[in-house]
């Protein structure tokens, strides 16, 4: 199946999870590892409960400056190489020949500033389902202003989603802003006439601790007044617990990535360690020892070492690297497709 980039489609993906009472977990990507076990959960999932054509949305920002991922996907940091790379990708994802040519694909462009991704929202509007103008950073009026301009540029080509106000950086550097209310979101939904609208409800981004507060009544209180229309950024700050609540708050599309990262680099982090005998020499092994960085036990027997301690084609190369990245982020995406109540798709 081709991505789903039509207006009026992935209007009708949202309309269709709202009435379901589905969140769409968008997950967030960097690399080709990420967006394949996106893909992956997907159609497990699908296969657990029978409905082949499951929707789901891969994401990345472009030079967003909290996390620029399109300038991290290569070496030369080339934004726009990235992004046809990942089109590139998607669309092999999607081919007749592929396992994955069932699901709905949707990608979406989370974070462009409109003066740092202009070229991005231009180029490539007519490719992404859905794209979130971010101008939040400038005062309130200039957000609107300059968040309307993109919606009637594109109008009818791209879903746009906007955000009221920022969502505050975990660990960065000012004063956290006030959560945003029923009226400064009415008027940012009437003043600029996005899609989906992105408030503040108390998350962070990039948070790994717990302990900010998700503000769920005040979600309800918009939603209330709007729709469901919602997305939330910050979800790595939402407890577990209140999870579950997303949906039912009015939030249509829920932003993931951060316990992604975590999950995937554990993972293959933990690859590496356990395989150290089949990666290093011995006297590289003891280099580690001298410098205090493992310790002498590294050279007891165990079932780990495939016979002499010495690099392996295996254990070197990146398909075990990858497998142990792909598998974690694949199993954490399904665990929020469940969450966020993807079995209600067979109840249709």
């Amino acid at each position: 199946m081709p991505l789903v980039n039509d207006y009026n489609e992935v209007k009708e993906v949202y309309s269709e999870a709202a009435g379901l009472g589905v969140g769409l977990p968008v997950f967030c990507a960097e690399d080709r590892e990420t967006l394949e076990a996106i893909l992956a959960a997907a159609l497990e999932v699908s296969k657990k409960i029978g409905v082949e054509n499951l929707p789901v949305i891969p994401a990345w920002t472009s030079r967003y400056p909290g996390r620029g991922q399109m300038t991290l996907l290569t070496s030369c940091g080339n934004p726009i190489i990235g992004t046809k790379m990942m089109f590139s990708d998607l669309n092999a994802f999607m081919d007749e020949t592929s396992p994955y040519r069932k699901l709905r694909v949707l990608p979406h462009l989370d974070h462009a500033f409109p003066w740092l991704d202009g070229d991005v929202l231009d180029m490539f509007v007519d490719d992404f389902a859905s794209v979130m103008c971010d101008a939040s950073e400038k005062p309130f009026e200039e957000n609107i202003k300059a968040t309307a301009q993109y919606v009637e540029k594109v109008k009818g080509r791209v879903v746009v989603e906007g955000a009221v106000d920022e969502i505050f950086e975990s660990g960065g550097k000012g004063e956290k802003n006030e959560p945003t209310t029923v009226e400064q979101a009415k008027k940012f939904l009437s003043q600029t006439g996005v899609d989906i609208l992105v408030p503040n409800v108390g998350t962070e981004h990039r948070v790994t601790s717990g302990n900010v507060k998700y503000l769920s009544e005040r979600a309800r209180e918009i939603s209330g007044a709007l729709g469901k229309i919602l997305c939330i950024h910050g979800t790595s700050s939402v407890r577990y617990e209140d999870l579950k609540k997303l949906p039912e708050d009015g939030f249509i599309k829920i932003n993931i990535y951060t316990t992604l990262a975590v999950s995937g680099g554990q993972a293959l982090s933990r690859a590496v360690l356990h395989n150290l005998k089949n990666i290093f020499y011995k006297e590289q092994l003891q280099g580690f020892i001298d410098d205090g960085i493992i310790s002498q036990h590294i050279f007891e027997p165990d079932n780990r070492s495939q016979g002499e301690i010495k690099p392996k084609i295996g254990y070197v190369c990146n398909p075990k690297r990858r497998d142990a990245w792909f598998s974690a982020v694949r199993d954490r995406c399904m665990e929020f497709m469940e969450i966020f109540n993807y079995s209600r798709y067979a109840e249709k």
